[in-house]
């Protein structure tokens, strides 16, 4: 991995889907369901709040994102991967790091990734950068990093846009459409770097479902916990993956190993 294995000493294992843990975002408490005694209880692997929030009012979403690794924002590893810094290389070493990270993932995995969507992919789609934060690139950075993936490159297109509110069709809330056809029936594997609430991964699959995939799972490099804030689990769940090892050997879908979040 070149110089991503000093970023990978800075990964953390994200935990799978069970009680305690989201179901799609797998960093965040489930809502709780039902009442006892001393009051609510989560009563299998339910959505969090925030998905559910995300999720609500789009026409159609993925029940499956598999991130890499958690981060969290005073971590180096966040500060390259929303590029505010770096790493050694410039921009191009962002790309590697990236390109680096996913390729060793997506070796490991493919067939957990497969086992989401129903089958083989036909079709790697890429989310284009919206970061209000950033400049607009001269290009889709992760278009560029998947590029670099030798087992995903020959399946990516470029088939998201953002949605101009303007344009005839546009639905309330889409920010992305797609451009071309051929969707129809196909399973598709969605490549981001950082989910953060899950807007952008959740618009962007409501938008290839809308125009006739069959199957979307979302791929992330990292998804960010915010181990300070009011959300007693992602703290929990932040501590806990602290304690283990990362390795690309497990992954939040074939992780089989008892995770204590408490």
């Amino acid at each position: 991995m070149g110089d991503a294995e000093a970023f990978a000493r800075e990964f953390r294992p994200v935990p799978p889907a069970r009680p305690g843990v989201c179901r799609i975002c797998h960093a965040a408490g489930p809502e709780a369901s039902g009442a006892g005694s001393s009051g609510p209880r989560v009563t299998g692997a339910g959505a969090c709040a925030g998905c559910r929030r995300t999720i609500g009012g789009l026409r159609g979403h993925t029940e499956h994102v598999v991130p890499i690794t958690l981060t969290a924002r005073n971590t180096r590893l966040y500060d390259v991967v929303t590029q505010r810094r770096e790493p050694p290389g410039g921009r191009r070493g962002r790309l590697d790091l990236l390109a680096a990270t996913v390729a060793r993932f997506h070796q490991r995995h493919a067939a957990c990734l497969e086992r989401a969507a129903g089958g083989p992919f036909t079709l790697v789609a890429t989310v284009p950068s919206t970061r209000a934060e950033r400049p607009i690139e001269a290009f889709d950075p992760m278009a560029a990093v998947v590029a670099r993936v030798a087992a995903l490159a020959g399946r990516h297109r470029p088939l998201l846009l953002e949605r101009v509110d303007s344009e005839p069709g546009a639905a309330a809330g889409d920010a992305f459409r797609v451009r071309g056809g051929g969707l129809e029936g196909a399973r598709t594997l969605l490549v981001d770097d950082l989910f953060v609430s899950g807007a952008r991964v959740q618009h962007a699959a409501s938008a290839l479902l809308a125009a006739g995939a069959a199957a979307v799972v979302a791929l992330v490099v990292a998804r960010l916990v915010e181990p300070a804030a009011a959300d007693p689990c992602g703290a929990a769940i932040w501590r806990e993956a602290g304690r283990r090892p990362f390795d690309f050997v497990r992954c939040c879908v074939c992780d089989a190993a008892p995770w204590e979040i408490t």
